[in-house]
């Protein structure tokens, strides 16, 4: 059954695929019973769990979750047409969070092509998009060479889901079971990961350890490489600030006294003279590394674990290509025949650093007494009660336009893997499925999802499926009866527009129906008791808060003014509404000029905005 040439008794297709993702170290499979079962079927007394879910998203997010839970694929399965279609937005979003999730898409038999058969699909065609690659197996003899490749190719540089379409006619043909391109397992092929070019490494250690004000950027590959402890070593040895993000947030745990994070970008980070990316692809998360929150003046190291990942788009003095966890230990090489020659003196740019922590610190003091008395609840009161709640080994899983800003600068993050954020797609909904997904890979550890209630309206009946597996994760309902935030800032901005409210449900209630342990919350005192007694029930939980709608999020007014400057209503806005503008840094209108011409594709700038609503600023330095 596992050779090339093994003649076995006879068997039909979906033997031959089940044995495959048996020899591969699959564990777990997620998603809805379809054309598929010919594989889940036979895969089940070989060891392979399934976790079927309400909704075929949630098989997809589920296995996002898994995959980036334990650095390994996540398999989701599903249906013909429909199944295959639903699955769509969980796909991107692997896309979009670099998780190497393997679909298993069913379809109809190729001798269907284009007669308008039942449930017809091409899921290989309409996934292109969404992945590495697609394939679709029409000859049941190359199964096991698909899969083996599908299972690898995912995880890895740079890690991405997968779809193999798996036609009916090769699950479901008998015979005998030979497979072609198919070695054994302790003799297939593996891809090793390369290090970088020893001249270029040399050269990025030597600005590093000249520089006066050098920081280090650190993403996610140095999480898919297994490379924390070398990033530990080496800011360590160099004695370097260093921000992690993405999946590798934690890698340098965030309670270092080296480390920052981006809330450290004014007043610290924009005065770096060296900023040096490791395995941290370039993307709208971090506003493309431009100004004016990023300093082009400085010398720019890029480290990326693959050529199709280096930008291109802003100023690399050094590029350095190759596996982030190797590249670390070549540094690390370097540094010591570096610093035995010189010693950096870093004590002003520490001390700077430490300042600009006591600053944001202090900061979050007076945001947390602002809203501490403030009904219904804020997100910062809500978020800051669960970040100091959670345990350090805790997985995260943001999912809530409006609480999950506040509760990332309220985290901070122990170990890499541990935040796991909603990629560059930004989907809602997300977090139940991941969170199945994460409590699979990481039994006996607290896994806690925070979601909106527009999220919640889309997932929710997927804590079914938790409590149907015995999954005790817990999921944070942020009830501001709004959809995706738009209620928030509603009668200040635009209170003529449809604001996306919903109605204030109580979703305790509905998900108390189904099993789960809930809680509802209205005060802040009782944020902390309901997290101790859901996560100490052993239950699937909910606990649903009511939360704020009233006030803007600056993301949410950077987005808001553009939209003003679109319709040319300033003065229709109340007069609350444009004190509220008018209290704003200089850097808020600058942030909000940028996102005009990177997402609205508008020439405005700062100036203009600050001046649209009569504030003045210097504006010499432009």
């Amino acid at each position: 059954m596992r050779g090339p040439n093994v003649e076995s008794a006879e068997g039909y297709g979906g033997e031959v695929a089940a044995h495959a993702l048996k020899d591969a170290g699959v564990e777990a499979m997620f998603g809805v019973i379809g054309a598929t079962d010919l594989i889940a079927e036979p895969a089940n007394p070989l060891g392979i769990k399934h976790f079927v879910t309400r909704h075929e998203q949630a098989g997809g997010f589920a296995a996002d979750g898994y995959a980036r839970s334990l650095r390994k694929p996540g398999v989701a399965y599903t249906s013909n047409g429909p199944g295959v279609a639903n699955v769509v937005g969980a796909m991107y979003h692997a896309k979009g969070a670099n998780s190497p999730v393997v679909l298993l898409a069913g379809s109809h038999a190729p001798i269907q092509d284009g007669l308008t058969g039942w449930q017809e699909s091409y899921p290989a065609r309409l996934l292109q998009d969404t992945c590495k690659w697609t394939h679709r197996i029409i000859d049941a003899r190359t199964t096991g060479y698909w899969f083996r490749k599908a299972l690898r190719d995912a995880v890895q540089p740079t890690p991405g889901p997968i779809t193999l379409e798996v036609a009916y006619n090769t699950l479901a043909q008998r015979g005998r079971p030979s497979q072609l391109k198919y070695p054994p397992e302790d003799r297939a092929a593996t891809a090793p990961l390369t290090g970088g070019d020893p001249a270029s490494v040399a050269a990025a250690v030597r600005a590093l350890a000249h520089a006066e004000r050098p920081v280090i950027i650190a993403g996610d590959g140095v999480y898919w490489s297994d490379g924390a402890q070398e990033l530990i070593r080496f800011a360590e040895q160099m004695n370097i600030p260093t921000c992690t993000r993405r999946t590798a947030r934690g890698a340098l745990p965030e309670t270092h006294p080296l480390a920052f994070t981006f809330a450290f970008r004014r007043g610290f980070l924009e005065h770096a003279d060296v900023i040096c990316l490791i395995g941290n692809p370039v993307n709208g998360m971090d506003e493309w590394f431009e100004p004016p929150e990023w300093n082009h003046d400085a010398t720019w190291i890029q480290i990326q674990d693959t050529p199709s990942e280096l930008w291109y788009g802003g100023p690399t003095d050094i590029a350095i290509i190759g596996s982030s966890k190797l590249v670390l230990q070549q540094m690390s090489e370097h540094a010591r025949q570096e610093l035995s020659e010189f010693t950096p003196d870093r004590g002003a740019w520490l001390d700077a650093l430490k300042a600009a922590r006591r600053r944001i610190a202090a900061g979050m003091e007076a945001q947390t007494a602002h809203f501490a008395t403030q009904r219904p609840l804020h997100p910062h009161t809500l978020t800051g009660e669960i970040a100091a709640f959670l345990d350090p080994s805790a997985t995260v899983i943001f999912d809530s336009f409006s609480a999950s800003p506040s509760l990332t600068s309220h985290l901070r993050s122990q170990a890499a893997g541990q935040i796991l954020d909603a990629g560059t797609f930004q989907t809602l909904g997300h977090s139940i499925g991941m969170a199945i997904g994460a409590q699979v890979a990481r039994p006996g550890k607290q896994v806690l999802a925070l979601i909106g209630d527009g999220g919640f309206g889309i997932a929710g009946m997927d804590m079914e499926t938790m409590v149907r597996y015995g999954l005790p994760a817990v999921v944070v309902v942020f009830n501001n009866s709004s959809w995706g935030g738009r209620a928030w800032g509603h009668d200040q901005w635009y209170p003529e527009r449809a604001s996306g409210d919903l109605s204030d449900v109580r979703y305790d209630q509905m998900m108390r129906a189904v099993g789960c342990h809930t809680e509802h919350v209205t005060e802040a005192h009782e944020i902390r008791p309901a997290l101790e007694r859901s996560f100490g029930s052993g239950l699937p939980s909910v606990i649903n808060v009511v939360g704020d709608t009233s006030e803007t999020s600056l993301f949410r007014g950077r987005i808001n003014l553009m939209e003003v400057w679109t319709r040319g209503n300033v003065s229709d806005l109340p007069k609350e509404t444009l004190a509220e503008i008018r209290s704003w840094p200089k850097g808020q209108f600058e942030r909000t000029a940028k996102l005009g011409r990177d997402h609205f594709g508008f020439d405005v700038t700062a100036r203009e905005l600050a001046e649209m609503v009569k504030v003045d600023f210097d504006w010499t330095e432009e």
